[in-house]
């Protein structure tokens, strides 16, 4: 490992001595810290590259201050602080994010949401996105695409999610250590080097937590660079990540366990000691070149390899997947007396392997025969296009379209037990999207949109049981319509409200018929109306020594089965399970002079319907949080200290549930997994600039 890492050092070095030319902005902030000011908020997703309140779509943005607020928190911390998301964490690795209620019955993972990391896709070819072992210590931003963004992000039903990397204009060297309850450690090394025409990023983190229950325990190491280069009118990004992990896995509890032990690992996964041990690596690199007459073009190569053993009570998962493609956008701006065109013309193509076997535990926990033997071939097309149409300031209309061709090929290795093999060709599949942005004044401007969107069922849900192909399933298609305005009151008062009903049909149902089965059905419909939002009052001081202000924001989400039938049971009118009612936040921050930062944070989520039936509920809960910041500077040394108290009154709660949780051996049904309850973390940041 040292090795390898001198020698990503000396490539690093290499880079920048023959860097020279233009300066690039930089996207990091340094360690001072302010009031978050939403006028100095821009957007990038779509190629918009404008003020948030002038975008015409449901955008919300993190920025690097927000990712750093809890000393050791993963990053559902501050995405459950997003109106409308909703992220479930049953440990450091083991997630659940949902959008708008899209994705709340895929059962261990997040799906049906897309995330692109510098621009590199994070999703795989059935739709599953792992974003919790990202080093959020790498990112300037993230932004938040809510609802099917068709026409540039292929067309996922609950939204986008894209990471900005940070692209520094100064050399530095960046180091953090933090520690926290339950044995948690974590090391940050970032080296920052710049040139008149470049810069670039190497990073390492190293995370090691005990975790708060049995069998909870987790070391993972990432290793990132982060490359930029301008050279005339063309600009080269690099980026190569590696994961390294290996977790232990706790698995969810019975309401008995869940109410007087939560502490404990289930039974089975705690006799096992059921972990998961992957190493992943992400590459990509992009070209953005400008030509005459206003064209510019963006491509993209990406690539990802992942090797992973999963140790479970009933087999053991070996894993080995691949997957490469590329990106093309052309654009063109025209400028006219009346206003500016934006046309954007692209590719997205994606095609991935994906080989997994399933072998037999022992009595002294090694492996045995093999149970199944599978390889899978996944690949799709995007093309999609967008006009955009600007008019003095005042009027914003773009347009788009995402036609999308989804195929699987599927082989099945361990003949003896029937012959599944096969291909599963999917329909092509249209998804539009309108909006228009309209600045009805100075400080107000309304925005309104229609999309559509689509999510495959995974290649597992094309099989039945029985070994014969489920040829008839298809992917859930839905469309999202949308009112939302934004904008100042009071000058003080900051507004971002929406309004949206989406309508999901072909509804993907993956019912569990054994501890580590499930079949996939299309079950009906069900409708996601909503309503979100967001204000932030700065509050007025006497002096310019001090700033503070209110955030106050959250969802009202009564998502229902319109019309739900799975096999001879009716759930249509039933409330959609996996998902709260109601989200809220309330925070309080306070700035001193630059030198200091208070936030005091409280959450609170509704219950959560855990069967079809709404016979069972999780119980609603809330959370009130507080961190410090203390920043000082000599000369070129900085230096931030961040202290976090998170839980501070002690809740029990479900952090995750697990819907429909079956009953196997006469054991009672396991849907909790237990929040951590009170626990402190410290991290302690030096900046040096050379």
């Amino acid at each position: 490992m040292k090795k390898w890492l001198l020698s990503f050092a000396a490539f690093v070095f290499s880079l920048h001595s023959h860097a020279q030319d233009i300066g690039l902005q930089e996207n990091a902030s340094s360690l001072k810290d302010s009031v978050i000011s939403i006028d100095e908020v821009t957007v990038h997703a779509f190629h918009y590259e404008r003020r948030l309140k002038e975008v015409p779509a449901a955008i919300s943005i993190l920025s690097a201050k927000q990712l750093e607020q809890s000393a050791l928190q993963s990053i559902d911390f501050v995405l459950n602080q997003v109106p409308g998301v909703y992220m479930q964490s049953a440990s450091l690795t083991t997630n659940r994010l949902t959008i708008r209620g899209i994705g709340s019955r895929t059962p261990y993972a997040s799906n049906k949401i897309r995330a692109y990391y510098a621009g590199i896709p994070l999703t795989n070819g059935v739709g599953e996105t792992s974003i919790e072992d990202l080093n959020q210590s790498v990112l300037s931003s993230v932004e938040i695409i809510k609802g099917p963004a068709s026409g540039f992000y292929g067309a996922g039903l609950g939204g986008t999610l894209l990471f900005q990397t940070i692209h520094p204009t100064q050399n530095r060297l960046v180091v953090d250590y933090g520690v926290g309850s339950h044995q948690t450690r974590e090391f940050n090394g970032n080296l920052y080097l710049t040139g008149k025409n470049s810069s670039n990023q190497l990073s390492i983190e190293q995370l090691n937590s005990a975790g708060y229950r049995d069998n909870n325990a987790t070391d993972r190491v990432n290793l990132n660079y982060v490359g930029q280069f301008k050279i005339g009118k063309h600009q080269l990004n690099l980026l190569v990540n590696h994961t390294d992990l290996k977790a232990f896995i706790p698995s969810s509890l019975n309401m008995e366990m869940f109410t007087t032990h939560p502490q404990q690992a289930a039974a089975n996964w705690g006799a096992i000691r059921g972990y998961e041990d992957y190493q992943k690596t992400l590459m990509g690199a992009s070209l953005i070149s400008s030509w005459i007459n206003n064209w510019r073009s963006t491509l993209s190569v990406f690539g990802l390899n992942r090797t992973a053993d999963e140790l479970r009570p009933f087999n053991f998962l070996t894993e080995e997947n691949h997957y490469y493609g590329g990106r093309f956008v052309l654009e063109k701006t025209i400028a006219t007396s009346n206003g500016n065109w934006k046309l954007m013309l692209g590719n997205e193509s994606f095609w991935e392997g994906y080989d997994w076997e399933t072998l037999e535990n022992t009595s002294d926990k090694t492996t045995g025969k093999s149970l199944s033997d599978n390889q899978e071939e996944r690949n799709y097309i995007n093309i999609f296009g967008q006009i955009e149409y600007l008019l003095a300031d005042q009027l914003r209309i773009s347009a788009g379209v995402n036609l999308n061709k989804t195929r699987y090929n599927y082989t099945d290795l361990l003949v003896p037990d029937g012959n599944q093999s096969g291909q599963h060709t999917f329909n092509t599949i249209l998804s539009p999207r309108v909006a228009i942005n309209y600045s009805l004044s100075k400080n107000h401007n309304l925005y309104a949109q229609m999309s559509h969107g689509f999510s495959p069922p995974s290649l597992e849900e094309t099989l039945l049981p029985e070994g014969s192909r489920n040829t008839g399933i298809q992917p859930e298609t839905g469309w999202n319509y949308e009112l939302g305005s934004r904008g100042y009151l009071f000058d003080k008062l900051y507004y971002d409200i929406s309004a949206y009903f989406m309508v999901i049909k072909n509804l993907l149902v993956a019912r569990r018929v054994g501890e580590d089965a499930y079949l996939g059905i299309n079950a009906g419909k069900t409708a996601h109306p909503g309503l979100e939002y967001y204000f932030q009052y700065k509050l007025p001081t006497a002096g310019t020594n001090w700033r503070h202000q209110l955030i106050a924001n959250g969802s009202y989400s009564p998502y229902y089965f319109v019309d739900f039938v799975d096999g001879e049971n009716d759930y249509s009118n039933k409330k959609l399970t996996g998902t709260p009612r109601y989200q809220t936040n309330f925070s309080y921050v306070l700035s001193l002079k630059q030198w200091a930062r208070i936030q005091l944070h409280y959450q609170q989520v509704g219950r959560i319907p855990l069967r079809d039936d709404n016979s069972v509920h999780s119980d609603a809960y809330g959370l009130l949080n507080a961190n410090l910041q203390f920043l000082k500077s000599w000369g070129k040394l900085q230096a931030k200290a961040l202290f976090a108290m998170n839980n501070l009154a002690d809740t029990h709660y479900s952090s995750m549930v697990l819907i429909n949780a079956s009953s196997f051996g006469g054991n009672a049904p396991r849907y909790y997994y237990p929040g951590t309850p009170r626990n402190l973390s410290f991290r302690l940041k030096l900046a040096y600039l050379f």
